[in-house]
């Protein structure tokens, strides 16, 4: 029991401490101890509603066996009963004889990729996927005819709610690394499909700033495309850059004034032609052509992603004249 109790510390000092990429190659070096494997899979998954995918892998890192074996799975996961159990929801590590199952069941696919990928027995436990956050897993595999026993499922139970942990702080400390300060900090560790793992609270204020209507862990969409595109997105009220780390997005978000944006004759612009003056009216006051004017609206409304009058002055309640 103590040398189990070392090995969790020695899992929260390397949630502390080692850069993300090592992060799963290390947890399942100090599992190996306790419960003996010569493959694994530890990731992350989404479910899906489309009747030929049930779990979409986003992340994994694939211990002993080949990269194809991913692809390989997606397109035989649908018909495994052993992923219909972990969607479901299990209480206890589940231990399973690949070949007995798969051959009983007459699930001829899954037999064949079981035995491509020396998979004869298998022991699965995680958090399954729900309603806007990804599920955390681990499979635990044996090539030989050695099944896993009830201490080594006991191990990986008690082991479980410690590692699903250590992924959160492993997160948070790659967040902490971008900005020490943490002051007002508005970041997120998004994976590929965008959906936020990690995140301080505040990015959450931003996106409801920005989106009133948004909830959950989701990206709206508009943020999705432009992010996954490689650009830097900008609306009415916040900014969001990224940045790649491993599999994930990296997301930082600050809030901007709107008139931020344009030049001091474009805000004297804006300003008058929301409160109702014409463009002959403001070229009037400001002693340039209409013509000026019309060309600094259209200049203006692109900048700042409108299209009408009544869009530009609700855009500037709130913001203090200069």
């Amino acid at each position: 029991m103590q040398a189990f109790s070392r090995t969790l510390m020695d899992l929260y000092h390397l949630a502390e401490n080692a850069p993300l990429e090592d992060f799963p190659p290390e947890v399942l070096r100090l599992l190996q101890p306790w419960v003996g494997f010569d493959g694994a899979v530890f990731g992350m998954g989404e479910t899906y509603t489309d009747e030929h995918v049930d779990l979409k892998i986003v992340r994994a890192h694939i211990h002993n066996r080949s990269d194809a074996m991913l692809a390989d799975y997606s397109q035989v996961s649908a018909s495994d009963p052993v992923t219909g159990a972990f969607l479901n929801g299990l209480a206890a590590p589940l231990a399973v004889d690949c070949l007995a199952l798969y051959g009983r069941e007459n699930l001829n696919a899954l037999e064949d990729f079981a035995r491509k990928h020396e998979l004869r027995h298998l022991m699965l436990y995680g958090d399954h996927p729900t309603a806007g956050q990804p599920g955390r897993w681990m499979v635990l595999y044996r090539s030989k005819d050695a099944p896993f026993h009830g201490n080594e499922a006991e191990c990986l139970h008690a082991a479980w709610s410690h590692i699903s942990r250590a992924i959160d702080i492993s997160h948070a400390k790659l967040l902490d690394q971008l900005d020490e300060s943490r002051t007002l900090r508005a970041s997120a560790l998004v994976n590929p499909r965008g959906t936020v793992e990690a995140a301080d609270p505040h990015f959450f204020n931003l996106l409801r700033l920005e989106w009133p209507d948004h909830s959950g862990k989701i990206l709206p969409t508009s943020l999705k495309d432009n992010l996954g595109a490689g650009y830097v997105y900008r609306g009415r009220h916040i900014e969001v850059a990224m940045k790649r780390q491993d599999a994930y997005l990296i997301c930082i978000a600050h809030r901007f004034e709107s008139l931020a944006i344009l030049t001091p004759s474009e805000q004297a612009v804006a300003r008058r032609f929301a409160d109702g003056m014409s463009a002959k009216e403001i070229a009037r006051e400001l002693g340039v052509s209409p013509n000026t004017v019309r060309s600094q609206l259209s200049s203006l409304y692109a900048k700042l992603n409108v299209h009408d009058k009544a869009a530009l002055a609700q855009l500037l309640i709130g913001i203090p004249q200069t």
